[in-house]
């Protein structure tokens, strides 16, 4: 698969508050793949991955429309964003393939979240429950690229 690096300044996202965890791909008793209890985990450095997602502006046939998307990213700790606010990635990638419709569809991943993005004011330790500080620092290291 190709992907496109994004630059993270140009491209401006903002987040809408929600992070999920990403789940592994299980194949059930009847053959059919479907997520499972366990978090993935980025195939390079081993932490968990998070999606956060993010609206951006994007333009399409000449119109601009505001969209909402998934960025990939791994971290120790559940990355928790401000509602709307401006989010920035470190090395941010993104993906786009045809569907078997015929659509399009896009994925984005991202190494962490940026030093300068400020959004992250607190984290949760991944499966704890349990809070912790984490400044305005990053939260991540290297997406899984799959």
């Amino acid at each position: 698969m190709t992907f496109y690096a994004v630059d993270s300044k140009r491209q401006s996202m903002r987040s809408t508050g929600i992070v999920n965890e990403v789940k592994d791909w299980v194949v059930g008793a009847d053959g059919k793949r479907r997520p499972g209890e366990a978090q993935s985990r980025d195939e390079d450095t081993g932490m968990p991955l998070w999606e956060v997602e993010v609206l951006y502006r994007q333009v399409s046939f000449g119109r601009e429309s505001n969209t909402t998307g998934v960025v990939r990213v791994g971290s120790p700790v559940r990355p928790v964003m401000g509602e709307f606010a401006p989010v920035r990635f470190d090395a941010l990638t993104a993906e786009v393939r045809v569907t078997k419709a015929g659509g399009l569809a896009e994925s984005w991943q991202a190494e962490a979240l940026s030093e300068e993005a400020g959004a992250v004011t607190t984290a949760v330790q991944s499966g704890s429950g349990g809070s912790v500080a984490s400044g305005s620092g990053a939260a991540g290291s290297k997406a899984a690229t799959s």
